[in-house]
């Protein structure tokens, strides 16, 4: 029995030798000329897009024995090499990968140490964009055009996917042109000092990428309409100094004339034994103004007023001897009544405007909802 275990064991034996024999021819050829050393790969890579142009951005980390960093594309026929002199801290550095056809690219980037050892390689993916991309944008279409005395305003329909800005250039009242740009995020911009009834013209910007190093622009666009040729000056510093009567409680009082809603109105008084024409009322403009057109509304649905006239001076006195009548005018049908000034530098005399009512449809009640005046 004991010589049956032992040639078991033997057999045993022999069997274990041989194996190991076998797992050894295996590995052989990965071990003979000793352990193969890499160089550190780059710690991260990116590829920006750009107008038929790629920027490589590349990140080494601890890496102070890399001499040079590859970078291979169109399955590596096209190569770049870059000699870099990184630190023991974490560097980057940005390559312009210049005249690429438009269409998206594999790239493979490793590294190479002052040893002569590679690094394993790493794959990313860029796209360089061109006419195809630029075929494809329009302009922003623009929604209203207005001026008042700050500048033309121009508003627009919603943002296109990857438009970074409009520009609009435009003449000045000096005679000058001027850029302005407008933010994608943005629904209106303001164009400072522009000329009325003066032209502008437009384009848009786009980047095909988040980050594109390079926007497309549209041609520029002259725009069909012009800035209107008079403005509305903004009514929102005006203030009402003094007055000859209201009946606060019918409308509002003399504060609607100025708060832009038709549907509020100064009325003249009519409780307590109500009050007699003339009626009146003293506006501070904050500064003479050149006056070339004043609307007046009255009360809706009211036919009372009549006659308005509108005088200027620098001395808010009601009472006063300084007052120049620039504006007479009759409501006939309808609430709106137009007054067309043909001298407007005959109005910019005065920092006060005094509306007088002299007479009334249904005397002595009036009532005016608002006024507004414009300039050129």
């Amino acid at each position: 029995m004991k010589k049956i275990h032992s040639v078991l064991l033997i057999i045993l034996a022999l069997g274990f030798v041989a194996g190991c024999e076998e797992f050894t021819d295996i590995h052989q050829e990965y071990v003979e000329g000793g352990e193969i050393i890499y160089a550190p790969k780059t710690d991260s890579v990116a590829f920006i897009a750009g107008k038929e142009r790629i920027l490589f951005r590349f990140w080494l980390y601890n890496s102070p024995n890399v001499e040079t960093v590859n970078l291979y594309w169109n399955n590596d026929l096209d190569s770049l090499v870059t000699a870099v002199d990184p630190s023991t801290g974490l560097d980057s550095t940005d390559i312009v990968l210049p005249a690429m056809a438009e269409k998206s690219y594999t790239f493979r980037v490793n590294t190479r140490d002052k040893y002569g050892h590679p690094s394993l390689s790493a794959t990313d993916f860029g796209t360089a964009y061109g006419a195809i991309f630029q075929s494809s944008l329009v302009q922003r279409r623009v929604k209203a055009v207005s001026i008042s005395d700050k500048g033309g305003l121009i508003s627009w329909y919603s943002a296109a996917e990857n438009l970074v800005r409009n520009e609009i250039r435009y003449e000045t009242n000096d005679g000058s042109t001027v850029l302005v740009k407008m933010p994608a995020s943005a629904n209106s911009v303001l164009c400072p000092g522009a000329k009325t009834g003066s032209a502008f013209a437009y384009r848009s910007l786009y980047i095909p990428e988040e980050e594109a190093i390079d926007t497309f622009a549209v041609d520029w666009t002259a725009h069909a309409t012009p800035f209107p040729a008079i403005y509305e000056y903004d009514k929102s510093g005006w203030s009402v100094v003094s007055f000859s009567d209201q009946e606060a409680g019918d409308g509002g009082g003399v504060n609607s004339l100025l708060d832009g809603n038709l549907n509020n109105w100064w009325h003249s008084q009519y409780e307590n034994g109500g009050s007699t024409l003339p009626h009146w009322v003293v506006v501070d403009l904050t500064s003479s103004k050149k006056i070339c057109r004043i609307d007046s509304w009255r009360r809706p649905g009211s036919g009372d007023a009549k006659t308005v006239q509108y005088f200027v001076s620098d001395d808010p006195n009601p009472e006063g001897a300084s007052w120049i009548k620039i504006a007479q005018g009759v409501f006939s049908s309808g609430d709106k009544l137009t007054i067309d000034i043909p001298d407007p530098d005959a109005t910019s005399r005065g920092r006060y405007l005094k509306l007088v009512l002299p007479d009334s449809n249904r005397p002595p009640h009036t009532s005016i909802a608002e006024i507004t005046l414009y300039g050129n």
